[in-house]
C-alpha cells in the first residue's frame, strides 16, 4: 500500500507575554481593522486570512511595547484562529481531505504511458481502498503503472493583505515520518512546488481582491520544490509595496488577495517501493523593510 499524506501545513505561531493588542470593536461595511487599528496604521500590520477567521502579523512589538519588529525577522502573530489553508477555490480547508490508514494514493494502469485504462475502477473519493476495483488486463510494451485521481497533485490556498509595510513569506519544510521503502526513495525534493496568486475571484461567497493591489510582488526565483525549503525558512514570495496590498478602505475580502501554492508529487514507479510520507510545511512572514 502507497499512503502519501498530502501535506500538514501551519502558520508559524510564537508564545507572547505581557500582550496588549486593540482592535476596533466594531467595523461597518466601508471599512476594516486596517483602515482603522492604530498599529497598522502607523507601524504597519499583514493579515492571513482562510475566508473565516484571520490572524494579524504585526510590526509592533506589543510584548514589549517598542517598535519595531527588526528588518529580517519575523513580524508578531497573535491569534491561533486561521491555522490552516484551504482546498483552492474553496472555503474548504485541507484537514480531512487526507487519505486515511485504510486508504492509498490511486494507482492506475496505462496501455500507453499516459492515459489511465478503464480496467481501473474508483469509487468516487480518489483514494484506492477496499471498495474500488481492477479488473484484468494485458502487458505490452506500452503498459505503465502511475498515480491517478486525487494522488497526483494537491493545490493549497489561503488569503492576505497588508498595510504599510514590506515583508516576505517564508517556509519551512521537513518530513515528519517517512516508513517503509520512502523513507530511503522519496525525499522532500521530489515533490515540486508551485507558488502563484489570484488577485480577484470569489470562493464560497468570500469575494476578494476588489481593493487590493497585486503590484510589486515577487515570486522567489529557484524555489521549486520542497527541498528548497529544508534546513532553515525559506523566502517564497515578497510584497515589496510601501502601501501594502490593501488599497483603500473596504471590507477584510475586499482588501485581499489569494495566494496559491501547488505541490505536484513524484512519478510513481515500482521501485520506489512502499511505504508512508507525512510531511509539514510550516509558514511565516518577515518585515523585509
Amino acid at each position: 500500500m502507497w499512503i502519501l499524506s498530502p501535506l500538514t501545513i501551519n502558520f508559524h505561531k510564537r508564545a507572547l507575554t505581557a500582550l496588549t493588542l486593540t482592535l476596533c470593536a466594531t467595523q461597518n461595511a466601508s471599512a476594516s481593522f486596517l483602515d482603522t487599528d492604530f498599529y497598522c496604521r502607523t507601524y504597519g500590520c499583514a493579515v492571513v486570512h482562510d475566508g473565516q477567521n484571520y490572524d494579524i502579523y504585526d510590526n509592533w512589538q506589543f510584548n514589549i511595547s517598542q517598535c519595531c519588529v527588526p528588518v529580517g525577522s519575523p513580524m508578531q502573530s497573535y491569534y491561533n484562529r486561521a491555522r490552516t489553508p484551504n482546498i483552492t477555490g474553496t472555503l474548504n480547508t485541507i484537514i480531512g481531505t487526507d487519505p486515511g490508514a485504510n486508504e492509498s494514493m490511486m494507482l492506475g494502469i496505462t496501455q500507453n504511458g499516459s492515459t489511465i485504462d478503464a480496467s481501473v475502477f474508483d469509487d468516487g473519493d480518489g483514494y484506492l481502498d477496499a471498495s474500488d476495483t481492477l479488473n484484468a488486463f494485458r502487458l505490452s510494451s506500452l503498459t505503465d503503472i502511475k498515480l491517478a485521481g486525487k494522488g497526483e497533485a494537491y493545490s493549497h490556498s489561503f488569503f492576505i493583505t497588508s498595510r504599510n509595510t514590506q515583508f516576505s513569506m517564508r517556509a519551512l519544510a521537513t518530513i515528519s515520518s517517512a516508513t517503509g521503502d520512502f523513507a530511503n526513495t522519496i525525499g522532500l525534493g521530489d515533490i515540486k512546488l508551485t507558488p502563484s496568486i489570484s488577485q480577484r475571484g470569489s470562493d464560497g461567497g468570500f469575494n476578494y481582491g476588489t481593493r487590493a493591489n497585486s503590484g510589486n510582488i515577487t515570486i522567489v526565483s529557484g524555489v521549486d520544490d520542497l527541498g528548497d525549503l529544508s534546513g532553515l525558512p525559506t523566502q517564497i514570495m515578497e510584497f515589496g509595496r510601501n502601501n501594502g496590498i490593501r488599497q483603500r478602505n473596504g471590507d477584510i475580502d475586499e482588501q485581499s488577495i489569494r495566494l496559491d501554492l501547488l505541490y505536484t508529487m513524484p512519478k510513481y514507479d515500482l521501485s520506489m517501493g512502499t511505504g508512508s510520507l507525512d510531511i509539514n510545511v510550516v509558514f511565516d512572514f518577515y518585515r523585509e523593510r
